[in-house]
C-alpha cells in the first residue's frame, strides 16, 4: 500500500513540473510562442526570424537569451526528475520483488505452521487417549490397592491371633517343663517315704 501511495506521489509530482514548465514557457515567452501553441495558427513558428525580419532589438535579444537558459533550466530540471522516476521505479520493482520473494517465503511458513498444527492435534488426542487411560488405570490401582490393604489387614490379624497362639503353646510347653521336673524332684521323695509306712 505504501508502494502505490509512493508511485502515485511520483506520477502526480511528474504532471505538476511538466505543466508548470509548460506554463512558466508559455506565460514568459508570451507573443508568438503563445499564439503558436494556442494560437489559430499552429504552423506559426514560435520565433520569428529569418532573410526577411529586421534585426531584434537587444533587450530582446537579452529576453530570448534568459528565456533559453531558463528551457535549459527546466530541461535540466525535467532531465533530473525522469532520472528520479526511473531510479524510483527500479526501487518500487526491487521492493516488488523483494515482496514476492517475502509472500513466498509468509505461504512456505503457513504450510509448514498447518502441517504443524495438525501434528499438535494428533499429538493432543495422543495425549488425551494416554490420559484417559492412564485414569482407567488409576482407578484399577486404587482398587488393587484397596484389596492389598484388605489383605494386609487380614494378614495382620492372622498373624497377631498366630502370635498369641505360640506365646500360650510356649507358656504351656514351660509350665510343663517345671511341672515334670518339679514330678522329677518330688518321685525319689515318694519313694524313700514308702518303706517308712
Amino acid at each position: 500500500m505504501a508502494f502505490a501511495g509512493l508511485i502515485f506521489i511520483g506520477l502526480l509530482f511528474g504532471v505538476i513540473l511538466g505543466g508548470s514548465v509548460v506554463a512558466f514557457i508559455v506565460v514568459r515567452a508570451g507573443g508568438p510562442l503563445k499564439e503558436s501553441l494556442f494560437g489559430d495558427d499552429s504552423r506559426k513558428p514560435a520565433f520569428k526570424g529569418g532573410p526577411g525580419i529586421p534585426e531584434v532589438p537587444p533587450e530582446a535579444d537579452t529576453r530570448q537569451k534568459a528565456l533559453v537558459e531558463e528551457l535549459r533550466i527546466m530541461q535540466k530540471l525535467l532531465d533530473q526528475g525522469r532520472v528520479e522516476r526511473e531510479q524510483h521505479l527500479k526501487d518500487m520493482k526491487a521492493a516488488a520483488d523483494e515482496m514476492a520473494v517475502l509472500r513466498t517465503q509468509v505461504a512456505d511458513r503457513d504450510v509448514r505452521i498447518q502441517a504443524l498444527e495438525g501434528s499438535l492435534r494428533e499429538a493432543t488426542l495422543r495425549v488425551d487417549n494416554a490420559l484417559a487411560h492412564l485414569s482407567e488405570r488409576t482407578e484399577e490401582l486404587a482398587k488393587v490397592s484397596l484389596q492389598l490393604k484388605d489383605a494386609r489387614l487380614e494378614l495382620d490379624i492372622s498373624e497377631s491371633g498366630s502370635t498369641v497362639t505360640s506365646s500360650q503353646i510356649s507358656q504351656l510347653q514351660r509350665e510343663r517343663d517345671e511341672l515334670a521336673a518339679l514330678v522329677e524332684q518330688l518321685r525319689p521323695r515318694r519313694q524313700a517315704s514308702r518303706p517308712f509306712a
